[in-house]
């Protein structure tokens, strides 16, 4: 009897065979498989080395069953060439262990005999697992084709082995991504679900392509007072006795946005509906729709969104017609934020300033108006805060570059974020209020004028005899009379001034049609001497046509003072140039006459510039009274005119030109 071993559970710590015993033959391009062969006469195992080194497989010798176990237990053999006949334990032995192990039942056992087997040895080999049988002595082709089968088929089922694995842990890794997938797609469904019900945008899915199928949230039933979510959309709609129109034409079930996606298989865009109700408007929604596809990009349903814009419609209405209101005021009114961004210009507004609506929104109101205020911006913010209004006057900039004044009524808005301006443009009141005020400072000015000339009349008339009695003494030496001439010329000087105080202030006549370039030539006729004399060429130019109505001897005065100081400004010589022209007066569509008086002169300083009107003001030392451009302009108002004037001084040259405007408007 065979003794029997028990196959161990685990496989042991066994060390590998010596080195020697494991013959492994070059690469021949495939992955080389053990074969284990067993004998106990190592002449045999050489010669089976010989023969089957060709193979180019790992070839591992064992002189013993004990080592042939400890290979076996150690490393993953293909076959076995196992000796019958052996010491301590034969090859029949050695094979039931092997087959009592799992992992050796089905490893090919080839055996090797010197001696002639019986029928029942070969009967007993092939119960123990044997696959073959060699006879001594071997014949290599025989031996290496045998081994070659069987290590070929290891290394085959080796490999799918591996492809089984590999195949596994792919089906696994791929059953893991389904198996989250899954999970996700479940999370996302339950999401959208979630989205679906607090959504405040009313949807409707047509789960076919017919659109027979379409489902609802929440939000489109509570738009629409809808009882079903599963019931088809126009039928909801008939339900709820809706009807569809767009732009006043009533819509067919087929005209519905989701119907239309489905049928055109294109998004339909933002789409305004109207729902009438028992004749009347029950909703405004804006509707969109888009197909949805399926992978063979077949439109397999659709998807449409209501928005309720009722209260926005209902509340653009009342803009609406609030803005209809703005834009009839006369006043110049805005919307803007709370930083000056322009959100509303109304005509008013267009009228007053020079820009157009689309110019204006979006600009910042301080810096396009070039506003200046009475109190700081931050005051004027603080007090909006705290009364949540704000009066008071402003200066503006117009598009033209005029100034203007402007009474504000600012108002901050419910919500706070926005400020309505209401400006009333009050400039020419304030140039009136003014005029007036000048006027009476000049009215008083001049009865003080009048009495202080005519108190001075007397004593300076007596003074002038004195001297001039003075001068004929015959005690007065040469002297002496030169002063006393010197004082009479002083004396007459100060008697021209009383004098042209009292005729401007004297009443008038009746103003009567004047031709202004007749009393240009007069005055011209006058001053032609000194002209010649001071070498400055004239040039003239009188195209204008019609006449004004004033006082010949007053605007004679008023000609006669700037061409003089035109000529005292050009003690070199130089050019004048006077102008005559039908204009219009800027801002009030007056018409009227402009003359022009231009001298190529030194220039009026920006300091002498802000006072040349004052009474007594002059730049000419003591040859000047100060008193005729004062004159002149009060002359000109008097004749419901204005006198400007515009000079360069300095880098951009000099020149000074002096406008009087007067009207041909005959006033009563």
């Amino acid at each position: 009897m065979a003794a029997q071993i028990d196959a161990p559970k685990t496989i042991p710590d066994v060390p590998l065979p010596a080195e020697g015993q494991v013959q492994v033959q070059p690469q021949t391009g495939k992955t080389p498989v053990t074969i284990l062969m067993v004998d106990d006469q190592p002449g045999k195992l050489l010669s089976y080395e010989v023969i089957l080194r060709d193979l180019g497989e790992a070839l591992v010798k064992a002189t013993s069953a004990r080592e042939a176990l400890d290979c076996l237990l150690k490393l993953d053999v293909a076959v076995v060439l196992l000796d019958v006949s052996m010491p301590e334990m034969d090859g029949f032995e050695l094979a039931d262990m092997m087959r009592q192990h799992p992992r050796f039942q089905k490893t090919p056992i080839i055996f090797v005999s010197a001696v002639h087997l019986t029928d029942v040895d070969r009967i007993r080999a092939y119960q123990s697992g044997a696959v073959d049988y060699i006879s001594v002595p071997v014949v290599p082709d025989v031996l290496r084709a045998k081994v070659s089968v069987f290590a070929e088929l290891h290394r085959t089922t080796r490999q799918l082995q591996q492809l089984n694995r590999e195949l596994e842990a792919r089906v696994a890794e791929r059953s893991e991504a389904l198996r989250s997938l899954n999970a996700q797609l479940q999370e996302r469904v339950a999401e959208l679900e979630s989205i679906m019900k607090v959504l405040p945008v009313g949807v409707a899915v047509a789960q076919s392509p017919e659109g027979n199928e379409i489902t609802t949230n929440t939000a489109l039933r509570e738009i629409l007072s809808l009882d079903s979510a599963d019931k088809p959309i126009d039928q909801a709609f008939a339900t709820a006795g809706y009807t569809a129109y767009q732009h006043g034409r009533r819509l067919d079930a087929e005209e519905m946005p989701v119907q239309t996606s489905l049928r055109t298989m294109q998004p339909t865009g933002l789409t305004e509906l109207e729902l009438r109700r028992n004749g009347g408007l029950a909703k405004s929604l804006l509707a969109s729709a888009s197909p949805l596809f399926d992978e063979a990009g077949q439109v397999r349903g659709a998807v449409g969104a209501f928005f309720d814009i009722t209260e926005q419609k209902r509340m653009e209405e009342i803009l609406r017609e609030r803005a209809e209101l703005l834009e009839l005021a006369s006043e110049a009114i805005m919307v803007r934020d709370w930083w000056g961004g322009i959100h509303f210009w109304n005509a008013g507004a267009e009228a007053l300033y020079g820009w157009s609506r689309e110019e204006a929104i979006g600009q910042n109101a301080h810096t396009f108006l070039a506003t200046r205020w009475p109190v700081s911006l931050e005051h004027m913010r603080e007090t909006l805060r705290a009364d949540r209004r704000w009066d008071g006057d402003l200066v503006h900039r117009c598009k033209d570059g005029r100034e203007v004044v402007v009474a504000s009524r600012q108002a901050l808005t419910i919500s706070g974020g926005m400020v309505l301006e209401i400006n009333r443009d009050i400039t020419a009141q304030l140039q009136a209020e003014e005029a007036l005020r000048r006027n009476d400072r000049l009215a008083a000015m001049g009865k003080l004028a009048g009495i202080v000339a005519h108190e001075i009349n007397n004593p300076l008339a007596a003074i002038t005899n004195a001297f001039f009695l003075l001068q004929n003494h015959p005690s007065l030496d040469q002297q002496a009379r030169y002063y006393a001439q010197l004082a009479e010329q002083e004396l007459a000087r100060v008697s021209h001034i009383t004098k042209q105080t009292l005729s401007f202030y004297r009443e008038s006549q009746i103003a009567v049609p004047l031709q202004l370039s007749d009393l240009l030539k007069d005055v011209l006729e006058l001053q032609h001497a000194n002209l010649i004399s001071n070498n400055i060429r004239l040039e003239t130019q009188y195209k204008v046509a019609g006449e004004v109505h004033g006082f010949p001897g007053e605007l004679k005065q008023v000609f006669m003072n700037l061409i003089a100081n035109a000529i005292q400004a050009m003690p070199q010589g130089g050019r004048l140039r006077i102008r005559v022209r039908n204009a219009i007066r800027r801002g009030e569509y007056l018409p009227g006459i402009v003359v022009s008086i231009t001298d190529s002169g030194c220039g009026i300083r920006p300091e002498d510039a802000r006072r040349l009107f004052e009474p007594f003001y002059t730049t000419k030392s003591t040859k000047g009274t100060g008193l005729g451009l004062w004159i002149s302009r009060g002359i000109v108002e008097k004749h419901d005119g204005t006198l400007t004037f515009r000079s360069h001084f300095g880098e951009k040259g000099t020149a000074t030109c002096f406008q009087i405007f007067l009207s041909t408007h005959k006033t009563t």
